[in-house]
């Protein structure tokens, strides 16, 4: 009888908290995550040298991410803290590239190029992560699509690629981080692919040639 009061009062104190809580407020998503120690994601002297330009974004809502929907109605939204999910999404691509042993950085507008081997910039066309609160757990969706397009210096041909993702989990309670992890996950999965896909051969970016 004991155990059975237990799980009740917990799930009523799990309804209240994942069904009524929260309503309305901003979530953020940090995006990329914070990491502990930066010196393993500086850019690296001996690589590729890459100017990465500011991202366009042609979705509708391009400070929100996503919807959090409660179990008795209502909504929360998340959102990168800054406020721009296409300048998160160019500081994850910097900082993902780094972490390779590339040696990117971010070009501000208005800002001349520095000495670079390749410059990339992005057209954002999906970022979101979505939570849909059910009974006894959370279900999270999250999305992602750009349009990376990369020009070599040395004889300027150019590199075009869409980056694909999706993904979901399901948590019984719900924290913030779980949507963080989620879609900083899909989005690295993404940029891995652009590495998959493509090669470096001297200070040029290549295409990998496809199998028949």
């Amino acid at each position: 009888m004991k155990i059975r009061l237990t799980v009740l009062v917990w799930s009523i104190i799990w309804l209240v908290v994942n069904g009524c809580a929260g309503k309305g407020e901003v979530i953020a998503v940090d995006i990329p995550i914070k990491q502990v120690s930066a010196g393993a994601l500086s850019p690296r002297a001996a690589g590729l040298r890459v100017a990465v330009e500011p991202f366009d974004d042609s979705r509708p809502q391009k400070a929100r991410l996503g919807v959090r929907s409660h179990l008795w109605g209502g909504e929360s939204y998340f959102e990168v803290p800054d406020g721009s999910s296409s300048e998160a999404a160019r500081q994850a691509l910097v900082q993902f590239l780094n972490s390779k042993g590339w040696n990117a950085h971010m070009v501000r507008p208005g800002q001349s190029l520095q000495a670079a081997d390749l410059t990339i910039s992005g057209h954002v066309l999906a970022l979101s992560v979505d939570a849909k609160s059910l009974v006894g757990s959370t279900k999270l969706m999250t999305a992602s699509k750009m349009v990376i397009r990369a020009v070599n210096h040395a004889d300027d041909s150019v590199v075009r690629m869409t980056l694909n993702g999706a993904g979901s989990d399901s948590v019984f309670w719900f924290e913030p981080e779980d949507a963080q992890l989620l879609v900083n996950e899909i989005l690295n999965d993404s940029f891995n692919r652009l590495l998959q896909n493509t090669r470096v051969e001297g200070k040029v970016l290549r295409l990998r040639e496809q199998a028949g």
